[in-house]
């Protein structure tokens, strides 16, 4: 870009008789435009004017704007024409190439084929093992069904041999395993033989919770399981029975009678305890 040159004066002058006040060199001559100034981020056109304005007119500052395209396009041309040969000779490298793309097309193919055997092998291998879970859930819901009615007949047996339904001919010493004393295991009705009924009864409920009811084996059990529960009905109510009697009774001691209610009150509980509160209702009402 070329400075502007200083105006030429109109009249000619000497250095000898010159007045100081004719001297334009001390004047504020405009400077040359700076590329700095068009390359800033927040770059504003017309505040760049405005601070131009004072010191050039419209018309030079177009004229300079001009000048300077024109040696930016020159710049650009000499860019060009001295990077071009690098650009031709990149493409001239670049040939010859294209066997080398195929063969690492080919194997990216063949990595991609091996991938979808493996993807195929991997789905197989999945689906057989959600068959064979399905196979042992089944397998592990028959075996705890199977455990569960070989439990719920033990313990309907065990049941029935403590209320002495089957095996009558069998000793008293191998039908009931409770630790009593030779007086409370001559009674039917004694607290700790109810209370080891009551616990045989409902852990008998518990497993028979387990075991769908409309399952063939226990609908071939419900005449045992009927008659288990209503033999234990029987025993709390005649329990219950003899200790309003003996409440009732006359001669006995504070603390004999203290021990009598005590026993009405566990009797009561295991009625609760097996769900038949109303039955002892019933049997308290029979008394009166």
């Amino acid at each position: 870009m070329t400075a502007r040159s200083k105006p030429t004066l109109l009249l000619a002058t000497s250095t000898s008789d010159s007045d100081p006040e004719d001297d334009f060199s001390s004047l504020p001559f405009p400077q040359p435009l700076p590329r700095s100034a068009f390359i800033t981020t927040d770059f504003s056109a017309s505040s760049y004017l405005a601070s131009l304005h004072r010191h050039q007119t419209l018309e030079d500052l177009r004229a300079e704007l001009r000048t300077r395209s024109k040696d930016l396009e020159r710049e650009l041309v000499e860019l060009v024409n001295r990077d071009y040969a690098d650009f031709v000779g990149l493409g001239s490298s670049l040939r010859g190439g294209e066997g080398k793309v195929n063969d690492l097309k080919l194997g990216v193919m063949g990595f991609a084929r091996e991938i979808e055997g493996v993807k195929e092998k991997v789905v197989k291998v999945s689906n057989e093992m959600e068959k064979d879970m399905v196979v042992k859930k089944e397998i592990a819901r028959k075996k705890a069904l199977a455990r569960n009615l070989l439990t719920f007949d033990s313990r309907l047996s065990q049941l029935e041999s403590l209320l002495l339904l089957k095996g009558q001919h069998e000793s008293d010493d191998h039908i009931l395993t409770l630790d009593l004393d030779e007086t409370s295991n001559s009674s039917l009705t004694s607290l700790p033989r109810l209370q080891k009924l009551v616990t045989s009864y409902l852990y008998l409920k518990h497993v028979l919770s387990k075991i769908p009811p409309t399952h063939p084996f226990v609908k071939a059990q419900g005449k045992r399981l009927k008659q288990a529960k209503q033999t234990l009905s029987d025993d709390l109510s005649r329990a219950l029975k003899e200790c309003r009697a003996e409440l009732k009774g006359e001669g006995q001691g504070e603390n004999e009678r203290k021990e009598l209610e005590g026993r009405l009150v566990e009797i009561l509980k295991l009625w609760s305890e097996v769900g038949e509160a109303r039955d002892a209702v019933k049997s308290l009402k029979g008394r009166k």
